[in-house]
């Protein structure tokens, strides 16, 4: 058999690696392919996008070759590790014979895409030569195949199209975009009276996109594809407040003390050009980490047949992204000072609003820390974070008139908030918690020695 012969199946990888009992994968999808059939691609290249419930994921090519196939639509949902998604054919582009894709199994109501492709809609010869003359200059690193071919087809100038993919890469779904609303304002070029798909003409827009309809009474609105991550918040917090039996309690926390020191911190790291920020976050994140530790049976796990208590401090740290709620895992946060943990934290928000958290970062969290008190809110009652047994709600440290030794005198007070799962901790080893958090926030300097 010669190398033009090998053909090589490209294949949905294991993207989590929970357990069945904390919420085993139920498939990710595929959100967008980035080349199109007939591409040359490079092993290690990316081809496609894949959406999990916490992060975006690129799908990178297997091997060197040539786009024999792509077997599932974009948008398709539920995809399970090992489906087939396409095929690579050898060097000289000729797809070896091999047996029905079963990727579809992974969605049985969701059609697969044909491969055939139309011929792209007539655009004026001199039109067309410009635009691929443009679309030749394009830097590859910040447009895909498929959107180069998208804007050949509809004469769209890539170099005039901000990019919605990962490092803000252009996509062909910005150049859908792009040449919808060239129609809409009627300077669409002449002879193409719809955006074309580079892929065929069965292939859809990405479902991502927003969809404007009308209402009855003629107000508008905007309908957006659920996504993996929405879907899942959507599941799981209904779930938890269904299912687990929150009880709530609140404190107020004199912040005074604390803000002194987190400004004295700040001048001296920025005196030693040092460019990380301590935030009160971070405080709170390390303060929460030791009242666990003075406070072990708030750091446990209900289950049906067991109470699982652990030894490890790992915090989940909510972050908010585009897609929804995100939160990111502290591993030992008991053990790590407060500039590490601003580095820490700051490290992971980043890689959670660009999509690019790995499974073991968001997954085994022991605790959650909500904190609105940047937004101004003054008492946030969060929901439970399955399945962890505790969270942590905090509002802002707001200026207002305090009684001290008998003096009426301005104070910043915040309120923090714990939400429980009663059937794992009591309401005194809550309250017994929550004292001991306040207590390590009043005196910061402790938390430092």
């Amino acid at each position: 058999m010669s190398d033009s012969d090998v053909s090589i199946q490209i294949e949905m990888p294991q993207l989590s690696s929970q357990s069945d009992e904390e919420g085993a994968e139920e498939g990710a999808t595929l959100a967008s392919w980035l080349v199109g059939v007939g591409d040359s691609v490079e092993e290690g290249e990316v081809i496609a996008e894949l959406e999990t419930d916490k992060a975006t994921v690129e799908l990178e090519s297997p091997a060197t070759g040539t786009i024999g196939s792509l077997d599932v639509a974009e948008g398709t949902e539920g995809i399970k590790p090992g489906a087939i998604l396409g095929l690579i054919s050898g060097a000289a582009g000729i797809p070896a014979e091999r047996a029905p894709s079963d990727a579809t199994e992974a969605s049985p109501t969701t059609p697969t895409t044909p491969t055939t492709a139309a011929p792209p809609p007539a655009v004026e010869e001199e039109s067309r030569e410009e635009v691929k003359a443009v679309v030749a200059d394009a830097d590859p690193r910040k447009s895909t195949p498929l959107a180069r071919r998208a804007a050949e087809a509809n004469a769209i100038d890539v170099a005039e199209v901000d990019g919605s993919g990962p490092g803000g890469r252009i996509i062909e779904a910005d150049i859908l975009q792009a040449a919808g609303a060239l129609q809409a304002t009627g300077a669409a070029p002449a002879g193409d009276p719809t955006p074309a798909s580079s892929f065929g003409t069965s292939r859809r827009t990405p479902q991502a996109a927003p969809i404007v309809e009308a209402l009855a009474d003629g107000e508008g609105y905007r309908s957006e594809r659920l996504s993996a991550m929405r879907k899942t918040i959507a599941r799981r917090l209904t779930e938890s407040k269904q299912q687990v039996p929150h009880f709530y309690l609140r404190t107020r926390v004199a912040m005074d003390e604390l803000v002194a020191v987190r400004a004295r911190l700040n001048a001296g790291l920025a005196e030693e050009g040092r460019e990380v920020k301590i935030s009160v976050n971070d405080f709170i994140l390390r303060a929460t980490a030791q009242a666990l530790r003075d406070v072990p049976e708030a750091n446990v796990q209900y289950t049906e047949s067991a109470m699982h208590v652990f030894d490890r401090v790992d915090i989940s740290v909510a972050v908010a992204t585009d897609g929804g709620l995100v939160t990111p895992v502290v591993r030992d946060a008991d053990r790590k000072g407060l500039t590490a943990l601003a580095e820490e934290v700051k490290s992971l928000a980043v890689a959670a609003r660009e999509g690019k958290l790995k499974p073991e970062q968001y997954q085994g969290g022991t605790l959650t820390i909500s904190n609105l008190g940047m937004y101004g809110i003054e008492t946030v009652y969060p929901i439970l974070n399955p399945p962890q047994a505790c969270i942590v709600g905090v509002g802002a440290a707001t200026e207002e008139p305090v009684v001290r030794e008998g003096a009426v005198v301005v104070g910043h007070i915040a309120a923090i908030t714990l939400a429980a799962d009663h059937r794992a901790v009591d309401g005194a080893v809550g309250a017994q918690f929550l004292a001991a958090l306040r207590e390590r926030l009043e005196d910061p300097l402790g938390m430092i020695l």
